[in-house]
């Protein structure tokens, strides 16, 4: 049987940010590396030494709820790039799950990623084999094409921080390089370290507000259900339903609130238009947030704001750390500048230590 599995429908592209990484390609063993097309390592070697590229379009997780290479954080993990149907990488699961057994507790996490072709099959699969670390699907082939994978299966070497640090690993010396990457020496960034988003030079269409109380959020009639802001991060989208552009970042608003839900408010404020016509153009659009009202623009008046959409992100004392045109060229709003806000939110870091300790408590009681 072929040691490898070819993919000719996936092209190399190497769309990453330059960013300096812990360990050059050149610092580690040639061996550790599968050097079998040359033209493939001289694409890897590009990309070692840098963040390893994002998870988020990857779907159907299963056995972890890691998403994003921060979940990851602190952990070496090892990407079996694979599928069902390939005969190499069923035959070296036997090993990817001898190497989780033997070195999960030292910190290895495995992130099996299943191909574009045949995903569906990868549940059933990962039941009747009793696969026991962390799988996703790549249907869109967004990781596989940024990771230049031809062939399958294919291994990829992330540090504890983040880095990818062996692209294309030799399957031979798989123990080698994990055992070696573990024993590096690993200081965990304390949260008293989270900052806030820096202050960015920018048009912002309203009065300038950052790092001042934010405005007392009137509602002349809540359309949703009125959430708790209590301890939480509080973000409000001023909008209105004529505009192309605050209708083009309610999917964003909608994924906002998913992902941060523990520690993330989300709340749209229509502003100058009649209550009736948000309520109608609600019913046929898929709006996951709250919802509220103010024909008179109070609240938006309170700070200036003269173009919309326009966004306010508030921590948990009430503070405007973030303020802008979620589109702006200048600084656009991503989930990044949110999870930094709510990461470095005192009272999110008490909620999640509180939670931590019932947690422990609970597993020890157990």
């Amino acid at each position: 049987m072929a040691r490898r599995m070819m993919i000719n429908s996936l092209a190399v592209a190497l769309a990453l940010g330059v960013f300096a990484g812990a360990a050059c390609a050149q610092d580690e063993p040639a061996e550790w590396r599968d050097n079998s097309m040359p033209d493939l390592r001289e694409n890897w070697v590009k990309l070692e030494g840098k963040p390893a590229p994002k998870l988020d379009k990857l779907e159907g997780w299963l056995g972890t709820k890691a998403r994003s290479w921060e979940d990851y954080r602190g952990k070496v993990v090892m990407i079996d790039y694979w599928a069902t149907w390939c005969g190499p990488c069923v035959a070296g699961i036997p090993h990817v799950k001898e190497m989780y057994e033997k070195y999960h507790e030292k910190g290895l996490e495995i992130l099996g990623v299943h191909s574009s072709r045949g995903f569906e099959k990868m549940p059933a699969f990962a039941e009747e084999h009793k696969l026991p670390y962390g799988l996703a699907a790549d249907p869109t082939r967004d990781l596989g094409t940024a990771l230049g994978i031809k062939f399958i299966p294919c291994y990829f070497i992330i540090d504890r921080k983040g880095t990818l640090r062996i692209a294309g690993a030799n399957r031979e010396k798989l123990d080698d390089i994990v055992t070696s990457i573990l024993a590096e020496p690993y200081e965990a960034p304390s949260k008293s370290l989270a900052k806030w988003p820096p202050y960015v030079e920018k048009k912002l269409y309203a009065n300038d507000v950052r790092g001042q109380k934010g405005p007392e959020l009137i509602a002349a009639e809540w359309l949703t259900a009125k959430p708790e802001t209590e301890g939480k991060v509080v973000l409000v989208d001023f909008w209105a339903t004529w505009c192309p552009p605050c209708r083009a970042a309610i999917p964003h608003m909608n994924e906002y609130q998913a992902k941060f839900k523990d520690d993330l408010v989300v709340i749209g404020l229509s502003s100058d238009e009649k209550i009736d016509t948000v309520r109608e153009f609600m019913k046929t659009t898929k709006m996951e947030y709250a919802q509220a009202a103010d024909p008179e623009k109070r609240t938006s008046k309170a700070i200036g704001v003269s173009g919309i959409p326009h966004v306010i992100i508030m921590s948990s004392d009430g503070i405007v750390r973030w303020q802008g045109f979620p589109g702006s060229e200048e600084e656009p709003l991503t989930e990044a500048i949110i999870e930094q806000i709510i990461n470095a939110d005192p009272a999110v870091a008490a909620r999640r230590a509180a939670k931590e300790k019932t947690a422990s408590a609970t597993g020890a009681g157990g």
